[in-house]
């Protein structure tokens, strides 16, 4: 009885998957965010990660990334699950924040939405 036991809880262990990228992170406290100035190091301590990498753009501004992606899936049921945070913040040369880049997967308010993201591009763009 042990054996079968032993069996059936080994087969279950094997016919489930679950694969991670990235570290998670608060996305909830992106909304405290503030434009000109919000440090890097104040932002790490936000979203309570380090993020997942850097990219410098032709200005010497900063683009950060961070990241999480969950996937689960059962071969019992044929089912798979995933769930994606993906944000990308910008920091001036100064080391201040500029703006959220890319957004994926996160709800943000539509008064952050247009604070951290619309209002911050449209200024950008109009320069």
């Amino acid at each position: 009885m042990k054996k079968l036991c032993f069996a059936v809880i080994a087969l279950l262990l094997l016919t489930a998957a679950k694969a991670t990228i990235g570290r998670e992170f608060n996305a909830a406290n992106l909304a405290q965010l503030e434009v000109g100035k919000t440090t890097l190091a104040e932002t790490v301590a936000l979203l309570g990660a380090e993020p997942q990498s850097s990219t410098v753009g032709k200005s010497g501004a900063i683009a950060y990334l961070w990241q999480h992606v969950q996937s689960k899936s059962s071969v019992w049921t044929g089912r798979s699950d995933t769930q994606i945070k993906h944000v990308m913040l910008v920091f001036n040369t100064d080391g201040t924040f500029q703006r959220i880049l890319q957004l994926q997967g996160i709800d943000l308010s539509p008064d952050a939405r247009r604070r951290l993201m619309e209002q911050p591009a449209a200024a950008h763009a109009a320069h």
